[in-house]
């Protein structure tokens, strides 16, 4: 009797492991993927994550869809990854810098980061650039610099989100520069851009994927960088190092999922995004057609990228949107 109670035991309890193993990824994904972007349609976080969705599925043997989720600096898509089960079918495609929203957003009483699960890196991007109008009566950031200062007051420029890094970075510069500028916020780098072409505003701060098919159709010209040295993909536009504006400023778009997901699904993922990293037809979306630098990195990396960031940029946030 006693023999038979062990044996019933222990069948129970390979009974529930059995189960606790396929739930915690054994036979992931059996479904499709919801890779959710926090913006609207065309923009780097857009075009990124519609570039990775076709080999990352391949790679996991299922179907990625995107879904553009703007609204709240980010909130609703955000939200709506962070309250998904951690089961790996609610992604979310993010800069990592963009969650530094939670500073000046004022939507968030929490460190978004902190409750999600980096699973990926897929790119590395200059965090802005900086394009005009090819027929704007200034060529370069200097002679930028000079008009504004003959036109205080007078240039305008626009960016995504009120009161976000772009707007920070703004200020940054213009107060750098001795100039007096109006920032102009966007629901998008798209529209922003708009604008730019129609006349409305006189430069913008954008990523540079957002205005390489501008820029090649002569219709802007890139005038500044956030890098530390002259960006190989752009050798012709300077850096704001060079430039004295500032130290580099660089972001990773990275694919997050709930906090506590199961490490079998979390290594599925990470396995199937570093293998679409490498495909060939991403690598000539990133490098090639939006001048960005394919590379995976590790969760762990992301995060703790993530974690230096907000502690150098973090308190400056924290000071300019109290």
């Amino acid at each position: 009797m006693k023999s038979l109670k062990v044996t019933a035991l222990i069948l129970g309890l390979s009974v529930i492991a059995f189960f606790a193993t396929s739930v915690s990824g054994q036979d992931f994904p059996t479904k499709s993927i919801k890779l959710i972007v926090p913006y609207g349609p065309g923009g780097a976080h857009d075009l990124f994550a519609r570039g990775v969705q076709v080999p990352m599925g391949k790679a996991l043997g299922t179907t990625v869809i995107v879904e553009d989720m703007p609204g709240g600096s980010t909130k609703v898509g955000s939200m709506e990854m962070l309250n998904a089960k951690p089961d790996g079918y609610t992604l979310l495609y993010m800069g990592d810098v963009a969650w530094i929203g939670y500073y000046y957003s004022k939507t968030y009483d929490f460190k978004q980061w902190e409750r999600a699960t980096p699973i990926g890196c897929t790119v590395l991007a200059p965090y802005a650039f900086i394009q005009i109008r090819a027929d704007a009566p200034y060529k370069t950031w200097p002679e930028l610099v000079d008009y504004a200062k003959k036109n205080p007051g007078k240039l305008t420029c626009s960016g995504p989100g009120a009161g976000g890094m772009m707007e920070l970075i703004f200020t940054q510069i213009t107060q750098q520069a001795g100039i007096k500028c109006r920032f102009v916020p966007f629901a998008g780098a798209s529209p922003a851009q708009t604008a730019l072409l129609g006349g409305h505003v006189d430069f913008q701060l954008c990523n540079v994927s957002e205005a390489i098919a501008m820029m090649r159709a002569g219709k802007t010209k890139g005038i500044a960088i956030t890098t530390d040295k002259r960006y190989e993909l752009v050798p012709d536009v300077p850096s704001f190092k060079e430039l004295n504006l500032g130290e580099g400023i660089w972001m990773q778009f990275s694919i997050w999922g709930p906090a506590n997901m199961p490490s079998s699904i979390v290594d599925k993922l990470a396995k199937a995004i570093e293998i679409a990293v490498k495909d060939p037809d991403f690598g000539k979306l990133v490098k090639d057609k939006l001048v960005n630098t394919p590379e995976f990195r590790p969760g762990s990396v992301v995060k703790a990228e993530v974690e230096k960031f907000d502690k150098t940029w973090g308190p400056k946030l924290a000071e300019a949107y109290k």
